[in-house]
């Protein structure tokens, strides 16, 4: 039977899991689609295969030979929904819902950590507990299918099966840590040095006698197994859906950059901009919860809490040189200072450094600020010199270091010293609220994390995950051709095309060839814009708006049948649509009749559109690189009763794809009052840049009446 105290703890405990599982939920509402295709991509296809389904067509490819990266461990989590359903947005959607229970989980782990291993009350463990887990990173990685959701708490997991290992050494318990570590290996390749680690516990425990012979044994011969099985089915799904690539890297590659000098060199770069990147994103408490596990690991009386404080340490040290070796070629910036890895053990040492408030003393507390505040500036500084500052002035993975994205976005750029002196700010603040309150500082951190990761969602994350899946849209075309295979040129291969397109057109058969030498082995072709170039006859159906991508077809009966549909786009893009082209159905959604607006006042109208000609499909802006011949949605105000529009040019808004005869779209349009009070229709209708107006092809536009009133009536 449960005690009351248990009962009163749990129930924090779950209450808190309900809220940030609601909050992980809501976020991940919005997300249409993955965001990273190789990776994403990659897991939902590895889950398909354990699932029993077929695979998708070809994982391996020029720019994502690595495939000891992508594990099997957290695709496993997923394989239960390709059971349920065989498309794909519903497996990528249930695996939203998979993340955002493991991330809401972080919590009632963090929390039990600080509350056994750190000796915070109840209370204070939790609220350090459920500041930790809104760090911006833990809030948003939920949101993209790959294994970061699963690891950050499976690390904590692995810690609290060690310390539950040295409070009640057991064989049962000494199996559990083993196999927590074993799992964590079959999640991500970098975790294989806790498996060493784990077997290294063992053997201390054992010497030390807190652990029998025997269950020592058995758990070392569970865990070594366990470790050959994930290399075993590692091998089958590389084998499977990588074809064995002899380009991808091997963990044998790690080992031989060790023996080169300048790779070591690398390496130690690649450490301090981490530590650099967890100082300053954690607002100092990573390096505080590193010194307040060091006085655990040496002064505390429990010797279960002083044996897990030691190895959280070495959890964090062997993970960190882990990431260290795997990342020594600094071809972006944010792999100069790679966050990413190095979050899944943050957790801890973000709860262990709120502990540290309760641990500071008086005559200690100076010295402390000082150390928190000098270590950033120094890494900081070691790095620009290090690198040179034109590393930090080159591209950059905004998801690899959402810790300071906040920052990146309010400054314009990775700006390493200003991003460096804003957070020892804030460290400094912190610091000193925790000094005498520190539940304040815990609230105060949760207030910062919770803050920075909603502003980066609002600002970047929502609008890049719309952009990228709203304007890949040429799988609409192949549906609505109901194309049953299609050639995918490999010499035009993009990140987003071979493994977007093939997550979407899942039901799709995929033949791959060389453009640049071969001739496609199916009339439909996905290729770039620049394909005709090479392939005379070859006719564009489809253009992507924002990448070089285009569906095309090849001379033969489907081409002669598309034409006569209307379902080409124009030989010559500058040529006039024809007039049987130039139909449409305009609506406007939500409000209905007239407007009243004070001059010069904006309004945004939600708009759909509706291709109801023949003939030609309508090409969007920037899916040619001009726009000329792009079809547009215009909009003209006329003075009520008058045929001349007040102003000829007109407001513009872009379609969000290219549209085929039959197809709509839904887009905003904002429209800006005139100047001059009185009584106007704007009339909102397509536009074929430089060309004409459907208007004066007999399109009827659609026209709202607007009254516009003195700003002193």
């Amino acid at each position: 039977m449960s005690s009351p105290n248990g009962s009163r703890r749990r129930a924090p405990e779950a209450l808190g899991f309900c809220l940030l599982a609601a909050l992980h939920l809501a976020l991940a509402v919005p997300m249409r689609g993955p965001m990273l295709f190789g990776d994403e991509a990659a897991y939902l296809g590895i889950a398909r295969f354990l699932a029993g389904d077929a695979p998708y067509p070809l994982m391996s490819s020029p720019a994502m030979g690595a495939a000891p990266f992508y594990h099997f461990g957290y695709p496993l989590l997923l394989a239960p929904a390709v059971w349920l359903s065989d498309d794909p947005f519903t497996v990528y959607r249930t695996a939203l819902v998979v993340n955002s229970l493991c991330l809401a989980a972080l919590f009632p782990l963090l929390a039990a950590f600080a509350r056994r291993v750190l000796g915070l009350a109840p209370s204070e463990a939790a609220l350090a507990g459920m500041a930790a887990s809104l760090y911006p990173a833990f809030l948003l990685q939920s949101n993209l299918t790959w294994s970061e959701s699963l690891l950050a708490p499976l690390v904590a997991g692995v810690l609290l099966a060690f310390f539950r290992l040295a409070e009640r050494p057991g064989t049962g318990s000494a199996c559990g840590l083993g196999l927590a570590a074993v799992f964590a290996y079959a999640v991500h390749a970098r975790m294989l040095g806790l498996v060493p680690l784990a077997l290294l516990a063992l053997g201390v425990l054992w010497k030390r006698g807190r652990l029998p012979a025997r269950g020592a044994v058995v758990a070392a011969l569970v865990t070594l197994a366990g470790a050959g099985a994930v290399r075993a089915v590692n091998a089958l799904v590389a084998a499977e859906l990588w074809a064995n690539d002899p380009r991808r890297l091997k963990v044998s590659d790690l080992a031989v950059q060790l023996l080169d000098p300048a790779s070591l060199g690398n390496a130690l770069l690649s450490l301090l901009g981490q530590l650099w990147y967890l100082s300053i994103a954690s607002a100092g408490l990573f390096p505080l919860g590193v010194w307040a596990l060091a006085r655990i690991a040496v002064r505390d009386e429990s010797a279960a809490r002083r044996l897990t404080a030691r190895f959280a340490l070495a959890v964090g040290a062997v993970l960190l040189a882990t990431s260290s070796i795997f990342l020594i070629r600094f071809t972006r910036a944010d792999l100069a200072i790679y966050g990413r890895y190095a979050e899944s053990f943050l957790g801890p040492f973000l709860v262990a450094g709120l502990a540290g408030f309760h641990q500071t003393i008086a005559r200690r507390r100076l010295l402390l600020a000082a150390a928190l505040a000098v270590l950033p500036c120094a890494l900081a500084v070691v790095l620009l010199a290090g690198h040179g500052s034109a590393v930090f002035q080159q591209i950059y993975n905004e998801l690899n270091i959402l810790g300071i994205e906040a920052l990146i976005l309010l400054l314009g750029g990775l700006r390493m010293l200003r991003i460096t002196a804003a957070c020892v700010a804030a460290t400094l603040a912190l610091f000193a609220l925790g000094s005498f309150r520190p539940r304040a500082a815990a609230a105060l951190a949760a207030g910062l994390f919770l803050a920075g990761g909603l502003f980066i969602y609002g600002r970047w994350v929502v609008a890049v995950n719309h952009l990228g899946n709203v304007a890949t849209s040429l799988p609409r075309a192949v549906t609505a051709l109901h194309a049953g295979e299609v050639a995918y040129d490999v010499s035009a291969f993009t990140m987003r095309s071979f493994f977007g397109y093939q997550f979407w057109l899942d039901d799709v058969r995929f033949k791959f060839f060389k453009g640049a030498v071969e001739r496609p082995p199916e009339a439909l072709v996905i290729s770039s814009k620049s394909f005709g170039q090479s392939h005379p006859g070859a006719r564009m159906i489809f253009p992507e708006r924002y990448s070089e991508d285009a569906l095309w077809v090849m001379p033969g009966p489907l081409e002669r049948r598309l034409e006569r549909e209307g379902k080409l786009t124009l030989p010559d893009p500058l040529a006039p649509l024809p007039d049987e082209a130039c139909r449409s159905a305009i609506s406007r959604e939500g409000e209905r009749g007239g407007l009243l607006l004070r001059p010069g006042e904006a309004r945004t109208l939600r708009i759909r559109v509706a291709h109801r000609g023949r003939g030609a499909v309508w090409v969007p802006m920037d899916s040619l690189g001009s726009a000329p011949g792009t079809v547009r949605l215009g909009a003209r105000w006329f003075r009520d009763g008058f045929s001349a529009p007040v102003e000829e040019g007109g407001q513009r808004s872009d379609l969000p794809y290219a549209l085929l005869p039959g197809q709509e779209a839904d887009l905003e349009m904002t429209i800006a009052a005139p100047l001059a009070p009185g009584s106007y229709v704007v009339e909102i209708g397509p536009v074929q840049e430089g060309v004409r107006w459907f208007r004066d092809a007999g399109d009827p536009p659609l026209r709202v009446p607007v009254e516009v009133i003195s700003a002193t009536r």
